[in-house]
């Protein structure tokens, strides 16, 4: 089932002030959202999130920084509609647990690439 792309921004509530926002900051906020919530923690949305955060108490080898690269992008493409994942990289992954992630996509509304690193 195909499904089109939106037509306009969604508005959500700033976790740091209260206010409205939407556009890139709003999803920016999400997909960080969606990396730091463990599956099966919400209790009304018992498969929302991603299992990224499942790497912080594991070895920091090949398999699992791929295993997470992994985890992030299918949680974001199903999980934030108005953005298309293209490129993912773990660019930190050190003794402390503190992942630095860049991610590349498309927004999918503006039809413009957008970039995102940040640590979690």
């Amino acid at each position: 089932m195909a499904t089109t792309p939106p037509t306009e921004h969604l508005i959500d509530i700033d976790r740091e002030t209260g206010e409205y926002i939407q556009g890139w900051p709003r999803i920016k906020q999400s997909i960080k959202t969606i990396l730091t919530t463990r599956l099966r923690t919400r209790l009304m949305r018992l498969w929302w999130g991603s299992n990224f955060s499942d790497m912080q108490d594991r070895p920091g080898n090949q398999e699992v920084i791929m295993g997470g690269m992994m985890a992030a992008i299918a949680a974001i493409n199903a999980y934030e509609p108005e953005f298309k994942v293209t490129r993912v990289s773990i660019d930190a992954f050190d003794a402390s647990g503190e992942i630095t992630i860049t991610i590349d996509g498309t927004d999918l509304v503006d039809a413009a690439l957008k970039r995102l690193k940040t640590s979690i």
